[in-house]
């Protein structure tokens, strides 16, 4: 027999609390239990990517909460701690990445306990503001109910087509669209060759603290980033924990010139995670993506993804090698970026319109 929450309401033995060391194991079961987690596809035990990414994490300490009801783990939050660089100062924020409560419990009112819990925890730690990319679900709950802003981003999905009889065998009228995709794939390259260059693409294992320099540049060019310093960028790629990426850069004379982030994912699409060059190399992008696509043809991959905001400056290297573009969609709505803020920390550039962003896949908890 199912015991509901009504049912022994005088005998619940509730504590609201944060992470304690050991719990894991049980948090791990319970969003097995009840969930599809982790988002993203990873090679590694759960518990292990779930340790690189609350208690690995070098923007800061887990952000993660729960109740227990006598023994029994019954609900359960997390958010990431991120830092951004927004209107040129550098902030700390939170993702929400993970919200559950037991089938049995739900509707008793636990999760506002829980959340007004994580809330103080925010303020205490100092999050200057909350960040998330909503499902139409959540979307709908976080701007209607929780006062949750929409910035004003639309994010675009490039695509390139390697495996082009896969791909166009599963669409109406496959076959004219493959030829007027090829045509369109010759005429941009035939127009927009790619000049000589003694630059190579080779892997990267991990990044040092004299690759940031890289991110000290490219950070004026942009209202608001995450901190893409050797530090995230070794958390966030290159632990094996986190999931299986492939990180390839460019140098020149030991200075790290541009970089770019991929992985494989289900029905064999290359997702680019994270991408980034010196605003004055603007041509080392041209030479990631395309050593991306020949790695793409290499593993088998039908296409090549990569995302950005619109007028994104990266978006005409990718028209220029014959990717084509439409609106990112999450379900049946665009994706969108949303916000929170959460202190008395200038946060104007959040609501100005058209502020200029570098998000990425890799920015997500989907990639």
């Amino acid at each position: 027999m199912t015991i509901t929450i009504d049912m022994c309401q005088d005998t619940l033995d509730e504590e609201v609390r944060n992470y304690r060391p050991g719990d894991e194991e049980r948090i791990v079961s319970f969003l097995n239990s009840h969930s599809s987690w982790p988002a993203s596809s990873v090679n590694v035990p759960k518990v292990d990517h779930w340790k690189w990414k609350f208690l690995s994490n070098p923007a800061g300490p887990e952000l993660v909460c729960m109740i227990e009801v006598g023994c029994e783990l019954v609900s359960y939050c997390a958010s990431m701690p991120v830092r951004m660089n927004a209107g040129g100062r550098e902030v700390l924020a939170t993702q929400g990445v993970d919200l559950l409560t037991h089938p049995d419990y739900r509707g008793s009112g636990l999760m506002t306990k829980l959340l007004n819990h994580r809330d103080k925890l925010k303020t205490k730690r100092g999050i200057a503001f909350d960040f998330g990319f909503p499902n139409e679900s959540s979307y709908h709950i976080s701007t209607k109910r929780e006062g949750f802003r929409v910035l004003d981003l639309t994010m675009i999905q490039h695509r390139f087509i390697i495996d082009r009889q896969g791909f166009f065998s599963k669409v109406n009228m496959g076959s004219l669209k493959w030829i007027g995709y090829s045509s369109y794939v010759a005429l941009q390259r035939a127009v927009h060759r790619q000049g000589e260059t003694d630059l190579i693409v080779q892997n990267i294992e991990s990044f040092s603290e004299t690759d940031d320099t890289l991110y000290h540049k490219v950070s004026s060019d942009f209202d608001l980033m995450a901190v893409r310093d050797h530090q995230f960028l070794n958390w966030r790629y290159c632990d094996p924990r986190g999931g299986s990426y492939i990180v390839r850069g460019v140098r020149e004379d030991g200075k790290l010139l541009g970089y770019v982030v991929f992985k494989i994912e289900s029905e064999n699409q290359l997702i680019i995670a994270d991408m980034l060059a010196d605003p004055d190399r603007l041509e080392v992008i041209s030479l990631l993506v395309t050593d991306v696509l020949n790695q793409g043809q290499y593993y088998g991959a039908e296409s090549v993804i990569c995302c950005l905001p619109k007028n994104h400056q990266y978006e005409r290297s990718l028209r220029e090698m014959g990717f084509v573009s439409k609106p990112r969609m999450t379900g049946n709505m665009p994706m969108r970026m949303i916000w929170f803020p959460r202190s008395s920390q200038d946060l104007s550039i959040l609501s100005s319109p058209g502020p200029v962003c570098h998000i990425m896949l890799g920015d997500t908890d989907w990639a």
